[in-house]
């Protein structure tokens, strides 16, 4: 499951939702060591009548280390889950080779 399916807007979100969406960014950010200053609700999109049925955040500027920073976190993430899928791949693969290897065995 992708991380975007845990959180899933199925309503247009209140101002709690949308505050806890941008501390959640700022938590997740800040455990890779990057601040985004301007990180906060859109508020003209919040209040407005979008059509989307979520808000925005808006990111804002940053300078080029910390965008630097973030595309790092990304890569390093990207790396963990190509490792992660090929552990799982290859632990399918091990069971299957198991369950031969049992099944001529008791035949």
């Amino acid at each position: 499951m992708s991380p975007h399916q845990d959180h899933p807007v199925s309503h247009r979100p209140d101002a709690d939702d949308m505050t806890r969406c941008v501390q959640e960014l700022r938590r997740a950010l800040a455990a890779h060591g990057i601040i985004l200053p301007s990180l906060r609700v859109d508020l003209p999109s919040f209040v407005s009548r979008y059509p989307s049925p979520s808000g925005l955040v808006a990111l804002g500027n940053c300078n080029t280390d910390t965008a630097l920073r973030l595309a790092e976190a990304l890569r390093a993430a990207e790396v963990k889950a190509e490792f992660m899928e090929g552990a799982r791949v290859g632990l399918e693969e091990y069971g299957e080779l198991i369950d031969e290897v049992g099944g001529e065995g008791s035949a």
